[in-house]
């Protein structure tokens, strides 16, 4: 699965890199206090590419993961993946949908819309 999973995302980055899509690097610290008490916390360091118009947009993101947790001695590191885009429904609104997933076999889905007052 982990060699599947990492040749997909090469594969759909060095395609992207054909289409000359815009790069971008993205660093984001995540941290879960359920109830008020620490459960973990993340790091992620994401180098992609993402292309779009006015009515639509995509992204495509990979890098390392560093994650912490209260339970264990060390940091676990993986290597984790985004694939997400948007698309406008009028001048106010838009659909997005983003899928994650990592070297540990975790796969995340998330869709939503923004309304812009």
């Amino acid at each position: 699965m982990i060699k599947i999973y990492t040749t997909c995302i090469v594969g759909a980055m060095a395609w992207c890199a054909a289409a000359q899509a815009d790069t971008f690097f993205n660093a984001e610290i995540n941290g879960v206090y359920p109830e008020g008490k620490y459960a973990v916390g993340t790091l992620e360091l994401q180098y992609g590419y993402k292309d779009g118009d006015n009515k639509k947009s995509w992204y495509i993101s990979g890098g390392p993961i560093a994650t912490d947790t209260p339970f264990t001695n060390e940091i676990e590191y993986t290597f984790g993946g985004f694939l997400g885009g948007a698309y406008r429904i009028n001048d106010k609104t838009a659909v997005y949908g983003e899928i994650f997933g990592d070297t540990n076999d975790t796969v995340i889905g998330k869709t939503g819309f923004n309304y812009t007052f």
